[in-house]
């Protein structure tokens, strides 16, 4: 089963290693979603409209990383505003928000690996 990742590096130094894949599970904050995961996610049109508010490519067989301090505030504020009404694609949301807020924090980014 397809295993896809978001991840937050927790400094700058890690941040440069993700970029030569040399970074490892301590040097970065990871949400890893199963298919099932994932498609309840994009049911609600998460992906698609990060990428129309953001000017981003978050997609299947696609990398993206959101680095800019501005678009992460921008999907901060989008996420935040997303209403769910079921609990699983909630508690996700969740972790998507805390990526999104700790890379903003951090001064790092939201990478996506799908």
């Amino acid at each position: 089963m397809k295993k896809r990742y978001i991840v937050t590096p927790k400094d700058k130094e890690a941040a440069d290693l993700l970029d030569y894949n040399k970074a490892t599970d301590n040097d970065l904050i990871e949400l890893v979603l199963t298919e099932e995961q994932f498609n309840t996610l994009n049911c609600y049109g998460i992906f698609s409209n990060l990428n129309e508010i953001l000017g981003s490519s978050i997609d299947d067989f696609e990398d993206e990383s959101i680095t800019d301090e501005r678009q992460l505030e921008m999907g901060v504020n989008y996420l935040n505003a997303i209403n769910v009404n079921d609990e699983v694609a909630r508690k996700l949301l969740e972790k998507l928000i805390y990526l999104f807020q700790e890379a903003r924090i951090r001064k790092t980014g939201a990478y996506f690996y799908f």
